[in-house]
């Protein structure tokens, strides 16, 4: 069943449950950027509950867990209590969402005076798999977290910085704005469930759907031989089929910024009022998943792509393949956010990397066929993606071939 957790205040002698914020109570289920309860943990920290001994506590930890010891032994001893958790449920007041601030105020910075190092948000993986640091390092308990960690050195990197700050959390200051004339370690715990890198989603606005998996870099999309994914054959025959006409993007996990392009108006209009500012957040909490019932994986022998606005066209025939190891045009024109700064992007200064994204702001004009089009007299655009060097035979062991089921 796992365990579940309680925020407590032992000093107000207040808590919150993860249950009363709509999210589940084991950490897995509500540790994450953006959630209500983790924003509620961030303001009070910053406002009425700074300088109190604040700790997330699990109720699976036995009364006389090695954990109990330093600020939690000495606590326990002074309320006369033996489980924290119960504690946090049975002896105080718990606070309902409606009397803590749940909103989004640009808390960036963390500071921790006692150990003299701080953390910026903004460089931890938020667009990743978004687990928030804090509730981490202030939680007692090892490593039994429930995440499912798949990266061995995130899981390490997460053992050993978990419940770190356990005994100086009297000291945690959290701000927008980095104090001045404070010359402290910056601490980056990286806490994730699985490796460091930049992966995609296929995102359609006019539908409100998206589609993709959680390790698809650019290297396995745009490389479908070499990497072994159908995803790319699935972007065609979207593009061709159920999505035609529509503003379809590849879109990073960490893109900030892109799809202020024109016609996207109403997204951006939509995105202001909302709570995620990346368009994989937005779409991962507001769009549907593509009915994968519907999908069509297989190569349907589509040749020609043509640009419609951008009156140019492609013959698939005459993209270098270079056995398989080339990036295919599709994805890489309407990707958002490949820098080329990570490994299994696409990388900045090679062939072709110019014409990345370019075709973002034409989506709707795209049409694929098998043959060519009858009376459209385009001319041929061969964008010229050529295989990085990074992208050889051992750039991807794709033993995640297709977890987007």
């Amino acid at each position: 069943m796992g365990s579940y957790n309680m925020i407590v205040n032992l000093d107000k002698k207040e808590s919150l449950s993860p249950h009363d914020f709509g999210s589940g109570a084991k950490m897995a289920e509500w540790c994450y950027h953006h959630t209500p309860l983790v924003r509620a943990l961030h303001n009070l920290l910053a406002g009425p509950w700074k300088g109190d001994r604040v700790y997330v506590v699990a109720s699976h930890l036995p009364k006389d867990d090695d954990s109990y010891s330093g600020e939690l032994a000495a606590a326990r001893k002074e309320l006369g209590i033996k489980s924290l958790y119960r504690f946090a449920c049975d002896e105080c007041r718990n606070l309902q969402p409606d009397e803590v601030d749940t909103e989004d105020h640009g808390l960036r910075y963390i500071y921790n005076h006692e150990l003299e190092v701080f953390l910026d948000l903004a460089h931890c993986p938020v667009n990743l798999d978004d687990i928030a640091p804090l509730p981490l390092l202030i939680a007692p308990g090892g490593s039994d977290f429930d995440f499912d960690v798949n990266d061995e050195d995130a899981a390490e990197k997460m053992e050993d910085a978990e419940a770190w700050w356990i005994d100086s959390v009297r000291s945690i200051e959290i701000r927008k704005e980095p104090l001045e004339d404070v010359d402290y370690e910056e601490f980056r715990p990286n806490f994730t469930e699985m490796g460091l890198g930049r992966y995609y989603e296929l995102v359609n606005l006019d539908k409100r759907e998206y589609f993709g998996y959680y390790t698809l870099s650019m290297r396995k999309l745009a490389a479908p031989v070499a990497g072994g994914c159908d995803i790319f054959w699935d972007l065609q025959n979207l593009l061709a089929g159920d999505w035609k006409d529509d503003r379809v993007y590849v879109i990073a996990t960490d893109a900030q910024s892109g799809w202020e392009l024109p016609g996207n108006e109403d997204l951006c209009a939509d995105m202001a009022q909302s709570e995620f500012k990346d368009l994989c957040g937005f779409a991962t909490h507001n769009y549907t998943w593509y009915d994968v019932s519907k999908r069509d994986s297989s190569d349907q022998g589509l040749r020609y792509i043509y640009n419609h606005a951008l009156k140019v066209f492609i013959d698939l025939e005459h993209c270098p393949r270079d056995g398989g190891k080339a990036a295919m045009p599709l994805p890489l024109l309407l990707v958002i956010g490949n820098r080329g700064d990570v490994e299994g992007d696409y990388p900045a200064g090679g062939d072709g990397f110019e014409h990345v994204g370019a075709w973002c702001a034409t989506a709707r004009s795209i049409e694929l066929s098998k043959e060519p089009l009858p009376g459209v007299d385009y001319a041929e655009f061969q964008p010229g993606f050529l295989p990085p060097d990074s992208w050889d035979d051992a750039a991807d062991d794709d033993d995640d071939e297709d977890d987007d089921d």
